[in-house]
Order: C-alpha cells, then sequence, then structure tokens
C-alpha cells in the first residue's frame, strides 16, 4: 500500500511522525484534517553579529504580514547566536552554521532567499542557495559582495563608502526592510526568554542580593572599536554619582574584554563603589537572564544595549564613533551622541579626547 505525505505542510517535520498524526492516530496524511500547506518557503541568512542577530529578527513579523502566516521560515545562523532564535514562534527551523545544514541547503529547495550579510561566509553560501527569488547578497567573481537586488544596493554602497554611511539616516532594521523588500513600520524586537534565562536570573538576583533600582552599566567597546566606550575616568565618576543616588550597581561585560573589566573592577573598588558583575565568560542565555534583572540600562553601541531594547528596558545609549540613527529607539532609547562623531567616525583607534567627549552629569541628564 502506497501511503500519503503532505511533504509541503507546515506541520510535516520529515524524519518522524508529526505531532498531529500521534494525537489523531493516523496512518499517514491522506485523511488529515489539518493539513496546512505552506504559502512560501523562506531562507534567512544572518550568522551574527549578535546584536545584528536580533535586530533582524525585527523582520519576522514583517514576513508573516506580506506573504501570511502560512509561511515557514528557516534561519541559518552560528552556533552561538543560535540561542537568540530558540523558541521564537516565527522561526520553523533554526539551521547551526555547520557541515550538516551546508549539505542540506545544496539539496533544499526555497521561495525566498534573503541574505543580510553583505560578507564572508555568508555571500558564498547564498550562491549555492536554491531559491526563486533572492534578496540580498551574493559572492561576483572577483570574491566581494555584491546585491541581488537593487533595494540592497544602497546597504552595499554604504559598506564600501564611510562618507555614504555618514550621510544614511534610516536605521539598520529599516534598511534590512529594504533589503527585503517588505513595508517598514518600526516592528520590534523578537526575543523569547528562555525558562533557563528566567531561572538563571532569580538565582542571580537572590545569590547577589540585588533588590529594585538596578542600573545595568554596560561600558564594552569590543577589540575592533576601542573608542565606542567612555575612558575609565568617566566611568568611574558615573559610577559614584548613580549609587549616591541610591541605584543598584549591575556591572555587564563579556568575554572579549576580560582584562579592561579586571582593570575597572579594580579603580571601583578603589574610589568605594560598591557593584556586582556579572560572570564575563556567560552564555547568551544568562546573559539576558542578567539584562532581565536591570531596571533601568547605560550602555555603549553594543550586544548589550540591543538585548535591553529586545527586553524593553529604558535605555541611555552612548555614541561615539558609530551612528546612533542607526538605532530604532522605539520610544525606550534615550541616545547620547558625542559631539566628536563626525570627526571620527568609525575610527578603530583609541582617541583620548574622543572617550573623554561625553560626561557623567551629561549621561545622568539625560538618564
Amino acid at each position: 500500500m502506497k501511503h500519503k505525505w503532505n511533504r509541503d505542510c507546515k506541520s510535516f517535520p520529515g524524519n518522524y511522525a508529526c505531532d498531529i498524526m500521534k494525537a489523531e492516530g493516523y496512518i499517514d496524511c491522506d485523511k488529515c484534517k489539518f493539513y496546512e500547506p505552506y504559502s512560501k518557503k523562506i531562507l534567512i541568512i544572518k550568522l551574527g553579529a549578535s546584536g545584528d542577530v536580533i535586530r533582524a529578527t525585527t523582520l519576522l513579523s514583517g514576513l508573516r504580514e506580506k506573504y501570511r502566516s502560512s509561511i515557514i521560515v528557516k534561519w541559518l545562523v552560528t552556533e552561538y547566536n543560535s540561542e537568540l532564535l530558540k523558541g521564537n514562534e516565527f522561526v520553523d527551523k533554526i539551521l547551526v552554521y555547520n557541515q550538516d545544514s551546508m549539505l542540506r541547503l545544496n539539496n533544499e529547495e526555497f521561495d525566498i532567499l534573503i541574505n543580510l550579510d553583505a560578507d564572508e561566509p555568508s555571500t558564498a553560501i547564498a550562491n549555492l542557495v536554491k531559491a526563486k527569488k533572492k534578496y540580498g547578497f551574493y559572492m561576483d567573481k572577483y570574491g566581494h559582495p555584491a546585491a541581488f537586488n537593487k533595494e540592497a544596493e544602497y546597504f552595499l554602497d554604504m559598506q564600501f563608502s564611510d562618507v555614504l554611511k555618514k550621510k544614511n539616516k534610516k536605521s539598520s532594521q529599516e534598511l534590512f526592510f529594504d533589503i527585503a523588500c517588505l513595508p517598514y513600520k518600526k516592528q520590534k524586537y523578537m526575543l523569547k526568554v528562555s525558562d533557563e534565562s528566567k531561572k538563571y536570573a532569580d538565582e542571580f538576583k537572590k545569590r547577589h542580593k540585588l533588590g529594585r533600582n538596578v542600573v545595568g552599566l554596560n561600558m564594552a567597546s569590543g577589540k575592533r572599536w576601542p573608542s565606542k566606550r567612555p575612558s575609565t575616568r568617566i566611568i568611574v565618576d558615573l559610577a559614584k554619582k548613580l549609587q549616591k543616588k541610591g541605584y543598584n550597581l549591575l556591572i555587564l561585560g563579556g568575554p572579549e574584554e576580560k582584562d579592561f573589566y579586571e582593570f575597572l573592577k579594580n579603580k571601583l573598588h578603589e574610589n568605594g563603589v560598591k557593584f556586582t558583575i556579572n560572570n564575563l565568560n556567560n552564555s547568551i542565555k544568562e546573559f539576558i537572564g542578567v539584562v532581565s534583572i536591570c531596571d533601568k540600562v547605560i550602555s555603549t553601541d553594543s550586544f548589550a544595549m540591543h538585548l535591553a531594547i529586545a527586553l524593553n528596558k529604558e535605555t541611555t545609549a552612548l555614541f561615539y564613533c558609530t551612528p546612533s540613527w542607526e538605532i530604532e529607539n522605539y520610544g525606550k532609547v534615550n541616545k547620547i551622541t558625542s559631539k566628536l562623531l563626525e570627526k571620527y567616525f568609525y575610527t578603530d583607534e583609541y582617541i583620548e579626547e574622543l572617550v573623554n567627549s561625553i560626561s557623567a552629569d551629561e549621561m545622568l541628564k539625560e538618564f
């Protein structure tokens, strides 16, 4: 007897019986009353960075609005950043960037490909994907990024020219929507806080006896942009003034800047500042939990800032050498931009006058 399988059904997993078959006791898909063929099968490629992956989740509701809820969305992402997509009801399958996924993408077919990464390896992968319509970027014969569609050319031109990037006044989300040819309505980030994150947050808060008025201070810059954060002197000054106002300080940091945070911890201790700092080796799940504890956040242009926005925290964001206009504020983000931004636009050097160009008092006033 030949059995019927609805391979184009949203519920068809492909390698085991679906939940409907188990619940209804169906032998195959022939008499299934819940058959729901997908209207479009869509692949998103956005491997990293972490902040950009969160920003790109805004596309998910836009895709539903344009192509209806019956679409299937698969997302290719690094294993590290896959934690940001787990539990998201609008992502049907997370494809972790590895050999297995590459073998799959060499054979599977899609209706739509949206590649938001204008660099390797994403552009090379986009060349291999079989899709009826492609948006975003691919690798040309010179090994450089090129645009599939004219709407993506604007973004690519800015990648090639800081002058053009400086002239742009669109947010990154709006640029993503332009690339994907979707109407932009300031759709919000979509981040599912897992039970593991919530449990870690509760345990962290109890362990460190953190009560109310918790302010997260994230002063990260990363190795690539050393002037994205304020000087240590200003950070200490800010911390002292926040403590005086009765706030509980929670220092937020990651593994890239262990040396800096060790130095900062010593300076804060020397100045009598009481604070709690997260484990710098936190997983993304744990870091999400820690940021969720904060009532307010003061942050540089960083991953923590994007997490704070996604978690709907009132955020004061500091911009020294990166464009503040690329961040959508959603009515929750107070932006402070250095007066020296134009002079040091995207500088990859540590500039003393730049990191001292926003005072602690300016931050407090906006905060």
